[in-house]
């Protein structure tokens, strides 16, 4: 039985998900060991290591999603949900957990579903081969913090419609004070089923979020520079929406 996080708090509070246990997948140990990485920071390492239910949980779905290719029956209904987000918490392990969630996205046509991984390789060789589901988003997490990740070959591969592939990258304060006039510091990281940016159709392709210990930090240098720039921000995500 695949489990769903019905209970997230904080900017996640009103979007249900299916996650993976870090813990349990190699690729995330390995890369939190690689010194500039987001890995390195990673928040669900911690939560995992803190809760032991959402950690149990977690595991369970690992076994689950990783193993087999579920039937239909197997699949959760999310159908009530406007946006679903896979892997809240950990990220791809193999071909057979990422053709579950494609699975669970059909099941669930009338539901949004975003996935974000840093399992690029894994990806990119998996839909060379299958379609993407109208309602599926692949958000490309860049690895390394203050730089973004080039998503050029998966464009080529001519699969994503608009609004169906981005690249989302995290920056630090010492970035931010380099570069903040050129920077598009589009997500607030405050609310996401309000925003919704990651999540909905819409033009934009690149999503820049602030590493969250840096987070109060960088709201008060960009208030010495421009007052209003969080008021400017929520407006132009409301100006996005969907296509």
């Amino acid at each position: 039985m695949v489990e769903i996080c019905k209970d997230h708090t904080g900017k996640m509070e009103g979007i249900q998900s299916i996650s993976t246990s870090v813990l349990l997948n190699p690729n995330c140990q390995e890369r939190q060991k690689i010194k500039g990485t987001i890995c390195s920071k990673c928040y669900a390492e911690n939560m995992a290591q803190m809760y032991s239910g959402l950690s149990a949980r977690l595991a369970r779905n690992t076994k689950t999603l990783t193993t087999k290719i579920l039937s239909n029956e197997e699949l959760p209904d999310v159908s009530d949900q406007k946006i679903f987000r896979l892997e809240s918490f950990g990220d791809i392990n193999n071909k057979i957990q990422l053709q579950n969630y494609i699975n669970l996205a059909k099941k669930n046509s009338g539901t949004r579903f975003t996935l974000w991984t840093k399992m690029y390789k894994l990806a990119y060789e998996f839909f060379s081969e299958h379609e993407v589901p109208e309602n599926f988003t692949l958000i490309i997490s860049s690895l390394m913090i203050n730089k973004k990740t080039d998503i050029s070959r998966f464009k080529e591969l001519g699969k994503f419609r608009k609004g169906q592939l981005k690249v989302f990258t995290v920056y630090d304060l010492s970035y931010v004070k380099e570069h903040w006039e050129e920077m598009d510091l589009n997500c607030g990281s405050r609310f996401c089923f309000g925003c919704r940016l990651c999540y909905d159709l819409n033009e934009v392709e690149e999503i820049n979020e602030i590493l969250k210990s840096d987070q109060p930090a960088v709201d008060r240098f960009i208030k010495s520079k421009d007052p209003k720039f969080l008021e400017k921000l929520g407006e132009e995500i409301d100006d996005l929406w969907t296509l």
